[in-house]
């Protein structure tokens, strides 16, 4: 595998893969974290989980995205291709760039919008 497609599958995979994962988990450490910070009555854990997951997915979303805008897109005037006669193999690094991307782009979303609750209510109530 030469360097450059090794930085390629570094930027992308984690972004496609990691992410979604990331707010999967993200979601059951937080409920398995309300009862002892329900204990101790706090909230500081819960927020920190929150605010290292969302900047853990944004970190990869915007790799993969830095990778999406870098790749030549197979009918681009560059290439010498057009979509019509580009192989399938061409387009398919631009493409999973921007799956990637958009992956990354939700599962931030999501972990963003899992910290709503916690800023408007107590874990305890």
């Amino acid at each position: 595998m030469e360097p450059a497609s090794r930085a390629y599958a570094w930027s992308v995979w984690p972004a496609l893969l990691l992410a979604p994962l990331l707010a999967l988990g993200d979601l059951t450490l937080v409920f398995a974290l309300v009862w002892p910070e329900c204990a101790h009555q706090g909230g500081l854990a819960l927020h920190l989980v929150e605010v290292l997951s969302l900047a853990a997915a944004l970190a990869m979303t915007a790799c993969a995205g830095r990778a999406w805008r870098r790749l030549p897109f197979a009918g681009e005037a560059g290439s010498h291709a057009t979509l019509s006669n580009a192989p399938r193999a061409a387009s398919r690094p631009h493409f999973l760039a921007l799956v990637a991307t958009l992956a990354g782009a939700f599962s931030s979303l999501v972990i963003a919008a899992l910290w709503v609750p916690l800023g408007l209510l107590p874990p305890c109530s």
